[in-house]
């Protein structure tokens, strides 16, 4: 191939072509950077959780060992305590398995995610590369067009 006037411009926009592949391969990097942050959160969120359940139990623990120690026990309080504190085991087991399954879900979430970003990016690939192709063939005709017309003025 030889230049001509428009080489810059078929080079510039074949740059210009890779450039917006790879902005868009980096926002999707940046997407999935901010979904890995969040999920590393979780572990922090779980147990900030838990242990605001645990702090509550001990206060109404101490409520009632206050109501206890003050002869409530006589008016049935013991058990009501008992019910109570039976009611947040229930509640910690309910809150360790509900975290369980958001945190299972999270991770098939973002196994089908990565999934879906490489799709993208191959996609991403295969259309610059047929548009890259589109470019260099576009340049050649021009070339040709040009070579032509030169021949014919000098003939």
């Amino acid at each position: 191939m030889t230049d001509t006037l428009m080489t810059p411009m078929f080079d510039a926009q074949r740059t210009m072509i890779n450039q917006s592949n790879e902005t868009f391969k980096r926002g999707l990097k940046l997407q999935h950077d901010a979904f890995e942050a969040f999920r590393g959160t979780f572990d922090t969120q779980k147990s900030t959780q838990r242990r605001n359940v645990e702090a509550t139990q001990r206060a109404v623990d101490s409520y009632f060992e206050a109501i206890e120690d003050a002869g409530g026990d006589a008016m049935g309080v013991r058990e009501v305590h008992d019910t109570i504190d039976e009611q947040f085991s229930v509640f910690l087991e309910l809150h360790e398995q509900s975290w369980d399954a958001f945190e299972q879900l999270a991770e098939e979430n973002a196994e089908a995610y990565d999934e879906f970003v490489s799709q993208l990016e191959s996609m991403a690939d295969d259309s610059t590369e047929m548009a890259v192709e589109a470019s260099q063939q576009a340049e050649e005709q021009t070339e040709i067009a040009v070579e032509s017309a030169e021949d014919a003025v000098d003939q």
